[in-house]
């Protein structure tokens, strides 16, 4: 991994740690997709997944809720979504694609494209609930179904409202549309 790479990855880590904890008493209503999703919007698809698993390894292992292994290697596995989301989009879109649709547009789409990510999520992470501990899968989405609701409406809210913000700082510091890898012939 190129120091770019794990410099971002440390930091992209740390970030999502930090609203982890600062919003531990909110069940459900975290920054971390958001930060994922950017991690591999901004810096790639390695970056972005690399960000959701060593997150979820810390704050999973390290969790004020309780620590399971099943549960671990389920939301860190899922969590992956996120990072190749915005890697993906990155690869296919680039960054210019917000400035093209305009930002209520743009906003709409990163709404559902949060609600749909985190519908996914919740899907998985209920499922591997259901299997660790013996629950039938119906009764593990009805039991989950309010958490699940405020993490899709959360998401999708922040997703709409911070990733256009977080992308145009990105040109701020440096990260201008067209600009995005370093150059091959430039120093790393």
């Amino acid at each position: 991994m190129r120091a770019r790479e794990a410099c971002s990855t440390a930091v992209m880590t740390a970030a999502c740690l930090a609203t982890n904890y600062a919003l531990v008493g909110v069940p459900n209503v975290k920054l971390m997709d958001l930060l994922v999703f950017a991690s591999g919007f901004l810096f790639g698809t390695k970056v972005g997944v690399s960000v959701a698993v060593l997150t979820w390894l810390i704050y999973g292992t390290l969790n004020p809720y309780g620590f399971c292994l099943p549960i671990l290697v389920a939301t860190a596995t899922s969590e992956t979504i996120y990072g190749l989301a915005g890697g993906l989009l990155r690869s296919s879109k680039g960054p210019g694609w917000l400035e093209e649709d305009g930002l209520a547009w743009s906003s709409y789409k990163l709404a559902v494209l949060g609600f749909s990510l985190t519908a996914a999520y919740d899907l998985l992470t209920n499922l591997a609930f259901s299997l660790t501990f013996g629950i039938p899968f119906l009764l593990a989405l009805v039991y989950g179904a309010w958490f699940a609701i405020v993490h899709e409406v959360s998401n999708a809210a922040l997703f709409a409202a911070c990733t256009p913000a977080l992308l145009r700082v990105s040109c701020l510091l440096g990260q201008s549309p067209g600009e995005w890898e370093v150059s091959k012939s430039g120093s790393q």
